[in-house]
């Protein structure tokens, strides 16, 4: 981080593939849009003649044929020209999904079914033309930005609200297993700030310590000790089943048809399958939480650099007339 990847290579990369056939389109993050667009427009206009453009593109634009036509000319100039397309993620989902919206609005309406083909158009060409560099790409490919707007009638969240309840309780169990294996492997769990009104702070330095963890809670669970979740009141070999088919990550076939064929149309199925996800051995989310996520731990201070704490090697570094990094 700081070496050079989006004022050196973001520029080079662009200007490279806008060669007059390609829609080169930059794609940034709302905060860091205003620099990359001055920073491309100081690279690459003035001698290189590069155009840099900004078309914002938003669901509250009134559409019409008149607007997809510019917006069309402006892309294919674009293009022809060799310039560069500055945009925001939120701006290509909000065409697409305009896109979506006239063409299922389109039946039985001229204006919206004329409107729905030059769309069609217009996406068509830019799947084809188009060549994208993203900056921040770990934000940028974060799930958030996956889906932007939501269309259609508004629907619970699948298994409300017993799935946030569930998610509290396993908590519970966490914190309250997770303080007493913590005096016994104090150098392999770790727990920060220990308050009476909040949660602590759980590390855990050992892939063994979270299946004996995630068995804890598991058997809790089972035993009926999560109140929206009764699955203590299922006969012992569906119990045995439900705790082979949640922890291990290759599950029969078998485990799961027989939970499936005692707990279909009941929310017990369900419940079942969000355990799997947060306690499976390998890849649950609680064991990925717990193990991978840390924070800050390069993020400290650097005298020779700068007074300020700073996150990475490249931070606050300046070149000097030698060519030093200092």
């Amino acid at each position: 981080m700081g070496e050079g990847k989006s004022s050196v290579i973001v520029p080079l990369v662009a200007s490279t593939l806008a060669d007059g056939s390609n829609l080169m389109r930059v794609v940034t993050l709302k905060p860091l849009l205003n620099q990359m667009f001055q920073l491309l427009v100081s690279r690459l206009s003035g001698l290189l003649n590069r155009p840099i453009f900004y078309i914002p593109f938003s669901r509250s634009l009134r559409m019409d044929n008149s607007l997809v036509n510019n917006i069309s000319y402006l892309y294919q100039r674009c293009a022809a020209e060799g310039g560069v397309l500055v945009v925001q993620p939120e701006h290509i989902l909000s065409q697409k999904l305009m896109h979506v919206d006239f063409l299922l609005a389109s039946h039985g309406n001229a204006e919206k079914c004329s409107v729905a083909h030059g769309l069609t158009t217009l996406q068509d060409w830019m799947t084809k033309v188009s060549r994208d560099v993203l900056d921040e790409s770990d934000e940028l490919l974060h799930v958030r930005y996956q889906l932007v707007y939501t269309t259609g009638k508004q629907m619970p969240v699948d298994d409300h609200p017993n799935r946030w309840a569930t998610i509290q309780q396993v908590f519970s169990r966490l914190q309250a297993h997770a303080v007493k294996l913590h005096a016994t492997y104090p150098t392999i769990i770790a727990i920060d700030n220990m308050t009476l009104n909040g949660f602590p702070i759980i590390r855990i330095l050992d892939s063994g310590i979270f299946r004996d963890l995630s068995s804890l809670i598991l058997g809790d669970a089972l035993r009926g000790g999560l109140s929206n979740l009764p699955l203590g009141v299922l006969p012992p070999p569906i119990r045995e089943a439900a705790r082979r088919f949640i922890s291990q990550k290759d599950a029969s076939n078998e485990d799961r048809d027989l939970i499936h064929s005692h707990c279909s149309g009941t929310t017990l199925f369900k419940g079942i399958l969000l355990l799997r996800g947060l306690l499976m051995d390998s890849d649950g989310v609680l064991g990925y939480v717990l193990k991978e996520r840390r924070w800050r731990v390069d993020y400290g201070l650097d005298p020779t650099r700068t007074l300020l704490a700073v996150p990475y090697r490249a931070k606050v570094c300046r070149l000097n007339l030698a060519n030093e990094v200092c």
